[in-house]
């Protein structure tokens, strides 16, 4: 039985900027999979939350730029933030598992948060990168947002093992549910959280 030890963040991201497909190979080619509450707490929480941390820390220290009216609390953003890209991974994930039957694919919610968050390593990365000066900060962040939709494919192909010409289906349906999902719980809570929205947006929603 192939040992699973996919949850040290600091090796599974790296691994998958260094040979990503190898990455995914490696976690398709598991036996088992520990339960997705599991991977979700100890891959996925721990790299989204430093993210997070790490980000807000920089947007203190370095300008941005704009009045201090138009920028949201570090500590009600940042909760907001976090809740908002936790809620945004499960959605993800559960979306992938319950679209994952319609197009011939094999329904696990444990696979799937393990396939999801991998997938979604390099997007967390790019928050921190985006808090960089533009426009290498943006720049920087935008293209590994466009690198994590990448692998997020290869990673909902290669762990639930979708046969051809379902995976983009797959792929397309579960990004349209989670963005779906996030929004509408970033709506309903950007109001909720003292100072996570600023008094002047300045043309952004602030949503993540």
């Amino acid at each position: 039985m192939t040992v699973m030890t996919p949850f040290n963040p600091v090796r599974w991201t790296l691994r998958t900027f260094l040979n990503p497909l190898a990455a995914v190979r490696a976690a398709g080619a598991l036996d088992s999979v520990p339960p997705w509450w599991q991977t979700f707490l100890r891959l996925a929480f721990p790299v989204l939350l430093a993210s997070v941390i790490i980000s807000q820390w920089l947007y203190q220290i370095i300008p941005a730029g704009l009045p201090p009216e138009a920028m949201p609390n570090a500590w009600g953003f940042g909760l907001y933030s976090v809740l908002a890209m936790s809620v945004g991974t499960l959605g993800l994930a559960w979306s992938a598992h319950y679209l994952s039957e319609l197009f011939q694919g094999r329904g696990d919610p444990d696979r799937a948060m393990l396939a999801v968050s991998i997938g979604l390593l390099p997007a967390w990365v790019g928050k921190v990168a985006a808090a960089f000066p533009w426009p290498w900060g943006n720049s920087i962040g935008l293209a590994l947002i466009f690198y994590s939709l990448w692998l997020l494919y290869w990673s909902l192909r290669g762990i639930l093992g979708l046969k051809r010409g379902n995976r983009i289906g797959l792929f397309v349906a579960t990004i349209f549910c989670g963005a779906f999902i996030t929004l509408i719980f970033g709506w309903a809570l950007m109001d909720l959280i003292p100072g996570a929205t600023p008094e002047h947006r300045i043309g952004t929603t602030w949503l993540i």
